[in-house]
């Protein structure tokens, strides 16, 4: 319950962010939402990836130089806490809500 309660306070979070955006730039909230949520779901993986990417690149600098063992290299896997399970899943909502909004020019 709590999880479902994170993943839904994450949804609406971004969607006001989203909404306050589309004001800001005065773009329909229809052209932001869903190119919002995957600039957002982009920028979050793109950070994980890269701190591990700098990490692992420093346990092996310091492997290589000292031959101390500072840490094992570790393989990047992407979880699902409930906070990226409710961008995600925004994210494909979004989508759909797009698809279901601009039908009409997919004919």
């Amino acid at each position: 319950m709590k999880k479902l309660l994170i993943v839904i306070l994450t949804m609406l979070i971004e969607t006001g962010l989203l909404w306050g955006m589309s004001i800001f730039i005065k773009w329909d909230f229809m052209e932001t939402i869903f190119l919002g949520a995957l600039l957002i779901v982009a920028i979050l993986w793109l950070f994980l990836y890269f701190s591990n990417h700098n990490q692992n690149v420093f346990y092996a600098s310091v492997k290589g130089l000292t031959g101390a063992d500072a840490g094992g290299v570790k393989l990047f896997r992407f979880r699902f806490p409930p906070i990226i399970l409710g961008l995600i899943l925004y994210m494909v909502l979004s989508l759909c809500v797009t698809i279901f909004y601009y039908y009409d020019y997919f004919i």
